[in-house]
């Protein structure tokens, strides 16, 4: 998660608190003691403990201090950890270890085969030999082990899913156009937020408990910013607590990510435990982006000329047309139906990327959901009548409806599993020594 780091506290002269009592006495103390606290919270070094010892029990089996310290420095290495990776790390050891159970119960298991080609293929996507990417592993202070037991559950997970689930899903026509289309690319939920970081050093305890209630109750913009200015430990309290860059949704925590995904502008997500701090956030914005380049956008559609322009006759047509031409496949027979005197060149289908449309016409068209008809444009004394069929998104290269056919299969079995997997965890018995 893109967070900045706790700062010391700021030593220029700060506003008032305009009425807020919660701040009288801060400006002293934060600025004498902060800097050493932090520090020392961030250094402090853990409780011993057994590394080998159960963290956890799944069933019958154990996961160990040292698979999850493990995992957590194997996350970090592919760039799957955050700010809590330890519990994220946790969590998936605890699917690895229900997945390998229901694969013992059907009898399977990965052969070394397998797992070596598992290996060599997770290793190619960032372009390395398997043994390159075990010294790198080593670097980073994973053990080969760790790799194989990550790459083993996997397997073991696929082909479970694959024999359940594969021979029921039927993926049709309509299902593949859909995924050529644009609507098919996920929007991309982003948001604007403000962050108050305030120590967790214990000298400052009591105070941060007293601090915390009173942020969670602003509900101002305004408010916030100004408790940020006075309060907050981050390099971003000097601007307000502005976090300037629009963050994805899906680049924050599981558990945080969810409370923002329901929240509302203005509304406050927090405290979060990070490293020495407690977070506090204040969303500011929301908004959605498909994020595709306009040059991989193609429109199909039909397009009429009326003469005439927008005449009482000619709109007549456009209303019956509406009613009468629910696909384009019916435009040009009912337009020739509605008006038999018009020339063949007249009705056209026409199909172009987004760069290669007019102004007027790729404006039009961006209202229009596929199937809809639209007759605002005239264009020299012509009314033109459009018809959107298709917005579909074209890869460089497009992909073929095979390849389509397999991406939606994908997605199906890939829901059904994570369905089953939630019915293991719930099945199942998880406990804490």
């Amino acid at each position: 998660m893109p967070l900045t780091t706790p700062r010391p506290a700021p030593t220029r002269p700060m506003p008032a608190a305009q009425g807020r009592p919660w701040i009288t006495g801060l400006r002293r103390l934060f600025r004498r003691a902060l800097p050493l606290a932090l520090c020392a919270a961030l250094t402090a070094p853990a409780t011993a403990q057994s590394p080998f010892s159960a963290a956890v029990w799944v069933n019958d089996d154990a996961i160990t201090f040292h698979e999850i310290d493990q995992r957590s420095r194997f996350l970090e290495f592919i760039g799957g950890g955050g700010p809590d990776v330890r519990t994220i790390a946790r969590e998936r050891l605890i699917e690895d270890r229900l997945q390998l159970q229901v694969g013992r119960r059907f009898g399977l298991r990965a052969t070394p085969e397998q797992i070596t080609e598992g290996m060599a293929e997770f290793a190619s996507r960032v372009e390395l030999s398997t043994p390159e990417f075990l010294s790198r592993l080593q670097q980073a202070g994973v053990s080969q082990e760790t790799f194989r037991e990550f790459v083993h559950a996997g397997i073991v997970w696929r082909e479970l899913v694959q024999g359940r689930f594969g021979p029921e899903i039927v993926v049709t026509e309509p299902q593949i156009d859909r995924a050529l289309s644009v609507e098919n690319v996920r929007p991309v939920p982003e948001i604007l937020i403000s962050e108050i970081f305030l120590p967790a050093d214990p000298q400052f305890a009591e105070i941060v408990q007293q601090l915390i209630p009173q942020i969670l109750e602003i509900d101002t913009l305004e408010e916030f910013a100004l408790a940020a200015r006075e309060v907050s430990a981050a390099p971003s309290g000097q601007a307000g607590g502005r976090v300037d860059n629009w963050l994805p949704l899906r680049s924050l925590p599981e558990p945080i990510a969810a409370q923002f995904e329901t929240a509302v502008p203005g509304q406050i997500i927090g405290p979060v435990d990070v490293p020495g701090a407690f977070a506090i956030f204040q969303l500011r914005a929301k908004r959605e982006t498909r994020n595709v380049p306009p040059g991989q956008i193609e429109l199909e559609f039909r397009r009429a000329t009326l003469p005439g322009g927008r005449t009482e006759a000619n709109l007549t047509r456009v209303a019956e047309l509406r009613i009468r031409a629910e696909r384009c496949a019916d435009f040009g027979p009912v337009i020739g139906d509605l008006a038999p005197t018009l020339p063949m060149e007249a009705v056209e289908t026409v199909t172009l990327r987004q760069p290669q449309l007019s102004t007027g016409l790729a404006t039009e068209l961006a209202r229009l959901d596929p199937g809809e008809i639209s007759a605002n444009l005239v264009d020299n004394g012509q009314l033109i009548v459009l018809q959107l069929c298709a917005r579909r998104f074209v890869a460089d290269p497009q992909p073929t409806r095979e390849q389509a056919r397999f991406a939606v299969f994908g997605q199906q079995i890939e829901r059904r599993a994570e369905v089953w997997l939630q019915t293991l965890r719930a099945e199942a018995e998880i406990r804490t020594p």
